[in-house]
């Protein structure tokens, strides 16, 4: 398990790169669904299930047809002769007979990956309240996991809020650098498995995979060289957990622990006003404020801000020769809606023109 534990993670960074809150499945664990309620490791990113499906969880369908490709940097393919030994079954007709195509992939760097689908569609909780609905069951839930305090659900303790599906493809990773591996099959089959073709539902295809298991780990859809896919798998899902307490965080990407805040007039090499910055918010055992000068070109952080921190109100007062220029920003659930627990906001402005503090969003 070692080996897929570290890959999850991998291939979670890699997808990342593109969409912000989403985790991977690399082994294609078809237990991730939306509604499944679990735990996900975030140094692993591994997922383990604990109950099948929340309670009272609606699920919406979204059909879709279009290829998801995603690389690490050094990877490549490349079509080749099919001088492949054996022989796949042309859909169309049930005959068996030997492959006219090949794609060959080769890696540069051990850990190195490639992840092509053709995407089925995604499935979603239509009923995001649910979870807070649910809360208490959720609670026991966590509670027989070792999964939450006296404040409420732990972080990491969650539910699958939405999964994106494929109906074949590939997931694959080098265990030594200059690795290479190939699948063969019809030209069209081939087009149909990465999603070239305007991808699912124009008819099926089988594959043979030719994987050098010492150089390559695959996970393949459909598993078997030779099988036709079924059932489409999940790729890549989202997550919603608990700040402690009964605060979501709808989109969950890792371990927050206490919420950050910078205050930064670096964006701009020409902001020159010294700024009075306040921070004030409450939290279950009474209200903070918290306060500090910035100066043109400087930055100043408020930390170990609590994850029960509500109604937060950052303000920001440019001291000016006259009346000082006020400007404020307000968060409700700061834990709900700063994107892995940080936010930035950049002081700007040049005197004599009009000073400004704008949310950079993450």
């Amino acid at each position: 398990m070692t080996m897929t534990i570290r890959r999850n993670r991998m291939y979670t960074d890699l997808l990342r790169g593109t969409y912000r809150t989403i985790w991977g499945n690399w082994g294609l664990n078809p237990a991730i669904r939306p509604g499944a309620v679990g735990i996900i490791d975030p140094d692993s990113g591994d997922f383990k299930l604990v109950a099948d499906c929340l309670p009272g969880v609606e699920i919406s369908k979204n059909q879709q047809s279009r290829k998801w490709d995603f690389k690490s940097t050094g990877v490549t393919c490349k079509s080749i002769n099919a001088n492949v030994g054996g022989t796949i079954l042309d859909p169309s007709t049930g005959a068996e007979v030997k492959p006219e195509a090949a794609l060959e992939w080769t890696f540069d760097k051990e850990n190195s990956m490639t992840s092509e689908f053709a995407i089925a569609g995604e499935h979603a909780i239509s009923n995001l309240t649910v979870l807070d609905d649910q809360y208490d069951w959720l609670l026991e839930q966590a509670r027989k996991m070792n999964m939450a305090t006296s404040a409420g659900i732990s972080e990491g303790f969650g539910v699958v809020t939405s999964v994106i599906y494929a109906s074949s493809g590939l997931n694959a990773v080098a265990k030594k650098s200059k690795a290479s591996f190939t699948v063969a099959g019809s030209a069209s089959g081939l087009n149909r498995l990465l999603g070239e073709q305007g991808i699912s539902g124009k008819g099926k295809a089988s594959y043979v995979f030719t994987s050098n298991s010492s150089e390559v780990e695959t996970h393949t859809l459909p598993a078997r060289s030779g099988e036709v896919a079924t059932d489409p798998l999940p790729i890549a899902y989202t997550f919603s957990s608990y700040a402690g307490g009964r605060v979501l965080i709808p989109s969950w990407v890792g371990k927050v622990g206490v919420l950050n805040l910078l205050v930064n007039s670096k964006a701009s090499a020409f902001t020159t006003y010294t700024t009075k910055v306040t921070l004030s918010y409450k939290t279950p055992t009474g209200p903070v404020e918290d306060s500090r000068t910035v100066i043109g070109g400087s930055s100043a952080s408020f930390g170990e801000i609590p994850l029960t921190a509500t109604e937060m109100v950052l303000t920001a007062e440019f001291i000016n020769i006259g009346s000082n220029t006020r400007k404020s920003i307000k968060w409700n659930t700061p834990a709900s809606q700063w994107l892995g627990g940080t936010r930035t906001v950049n002081l700007t402005g040049t005197w004599p023109s009009a000073p400004d503090m704008t949310e950079v969003s993450n």
